[in-house]
């Protein structure tokens, strides 16, 4: 495991960042393998995009799921072969290839759960020959946390995996999927929950099921193969192509690429930074240009939440007067512009406006409200700042919409501490007032339409999840707010604004309960 990384002077009134510099051994001293080594470096796309990825050459490649199946296919080929020596790739190689007799490699950031970690570190060590693997810490929460208890990677069980199998989204192509395989019988209900019936007659309608009777009751059976239309990266079906010079370089999926290929983004491909310069929602094109600009974007939102229905409700273990509920939800987004961020520092260059679709998700969420008894303090400003003798009063009132964001950004970056996933699977909102309960609330809510579970067992267990975000937050020896504690790549309101101290004494009042 690689040391912490080394800080960088600040800029202004900013905490000194943290940024990898590159692979240190125990004793400090810089490695490099050998040039008849053959190494991956894999980058977690979970954070912000890469200001300067290597670029490729004759004897080393850059992979991502984004690529053509032919392109990802070549690199496979050759670094199997040995004619590459080096690989730079996102999680893009984690799992589905084979290759595992690599002489190094290079984690560069958590890769977000314990999992994921021994699975990437696998693709080094499987023959005979000794292997190197290091993991470099980033910045961000999860790395800090890990780097801080590295106990916790070895000795920690997995991850817990959940699901959603009654996904009224995802369903009928999982039972379209099903009756490819095998014949589908009224008993499988079992499996696929008690909307099943429905579903199958939805199916057999759109002529996409055939009904048989047999010997044994009623079958259904597939007319096709199903599984071959299928995206196993997204559950939209809508895509865009990137397109350089007439050349369709990658595609994304829709909202990904509102994201990532809106007008003015720079685009990372193969070691070459691109600037788009149109993109054609209609004909689902962007298109690409050469660039060297040394900056990276990020896009800015206004998000909005929706109580459709509430479907459970449970009091906090340390707080009965507390509910927590778990709700059907849509989530309304609208990207409103982006920031030019320096691709050294990540200082704010500039923002830029953007006129882009609103989109909306239909999901399922977990939220609670703040009680007055722990609201009047934080308005007030009448809580301590960690490590001071000082309250946030000495500077003023209290910055009570910044403890709520805070709060939120902090439990959403250690849900891959404890569920199977990524902080991108998972998303939040918090507001002074929202409409629905006319109180304060914070809402997570899952990343996928119709919810794939993962805030439904957190629901269940959210007293554990606020422990262990407490624990995090007062690990960090910051003093008022950092990427390691509070701050999120996701944002979309530029980390603006943020009260680590207030998001502590939020989370210490609902799980201490005094």
């Amino acid at each position: 495991m690689g040391q912490r990384p080394p800080e960088v002077q600040p800029r202004r009134d900013q905490e000194p960042v943290r940024r990898p510099r590159g692979t240190r051994a125990p004793d400090g001293r810089l490695r490099r393998v050998a040039p008849d080594r053959r190494a991956l470096r894999q980058r977690q796309r979970r954070r912000a995009p890469e200001p300067r990825p290597p670029r490729p050459g004759r004897r080393r490649g850059a992979y991502q799921a984004a690529l053509t199946d032919e392109r990802r296919r070549d690199l496979e080929s050759r670094l199997q072969s040995g004619d590459l020596r080096g690989v730079w790739s996102t999680s893009a190689l984690e799992l589905g290839v084979d290759v595992g007799g690599l002489d190094a490699v290079l984690v560069d950031g958590y890769p977000g759960t314990r999992m994921r970690t021994f699975q990437q570190a696998g693709r080094a060590g499987r023959g005979e020959d000794p292997a190197l693997v290091v993991l470099v810490g980033g910045e961000d929460q999860l790395d800090q946390y890990v780097l801080r208890n590295p106990d916790a990677l070895f000795t920690t069980g997995a991850e817990r995996a959940v699901t959603n199998p009654e996904n009224e989204q995802l369903l009928p192509d999982h039972v379209l999927a099903a009756a490819g395989e095998n014949w589908l019988s009224p008993d499988d209900d079992r499996h696929f929950g008690e909307t099943f019936p429905d579903v199958v007659a939805d199916l057999e309608s759109a002529g996409k099921l055939d009904r048989r009777t047999t010997d044994r009751g009623i079958r259904w059976l597939s007319n096709g193969r199903p599984h071959h239309d299928m995206n196993l990266r997204t559950v939209d079906d809508r895509e865009v192509k990137l397109v350089a010079n007439g050349d369709v370089v990658a595609r994304l999926p829709f909202e990904d690429a509102l994201r990532d290929a809106h007008p003015g983004a720079v685009y990372h491909h193969q070691g070459r930074r691109y600037e788009v310069t149109d993109l054609d929602l209609s004909a689902g094109v962007a298109e690409l240009d050469r660039t060297w600009a040394d900056y990276y974007t990020r896009v800015l939102h206004d998000k909005t939440i929706t109580v459709e229905t509430d479907v459970d409700e449970r009091a906090l273990p340390a707080r009965a007067d507390v509910p927590v509920r778990f709700a059907s939800v849509t989530m309304r987004k609208q990207i409103t512009g982006y920031e030019r961020r320096d691709g050294s520092s990540g200082e704010v260059l500039g923002q830029r406006p953007l006129d882009l679709p609103e989109t909306s998700l239909e999901t399922k969420a977990l939220y609670y409200t703040v009680p007055s008894d722990i609201e009047a303090p934080l308005r007030r400003g009448d809580y301590e700042r960690a490590g001071t003798a000082e309250t946030a009063a000495d500077g003023g009132a209290g910055d009570f919409p910044g403890s709520i964001h805070a709060a939120e950004h902090a439990m959403i970056s250690m849900f891959p501490f404890e569920y199977l996933c990524d902080r991108g699977d998972i998303g939040g909102l918090s507001t002074p007032r929202h409409p629905h309960t006319g109180e304060p609330t914070i809402f997570i809510y899952d990343g996928y339409p119709g919810g794939i579970g993962l805030t439904r067992a957190a629901y269940r267990e959210v007293a554990g999840l606020m422990d262990t975000t407490l624990s995090m937050l007062r690990s960090c020896d910051c003093a008022d707010g950092c990427p390691a504690c509070v701050q999120s790549p996701h944002c979309g309101n530029a980390n603006d604004p943020l009260d680590k101290h207030g998001a502590t004494h939020l989370l210490d009042g609902l799980t201490n309960g005094d």
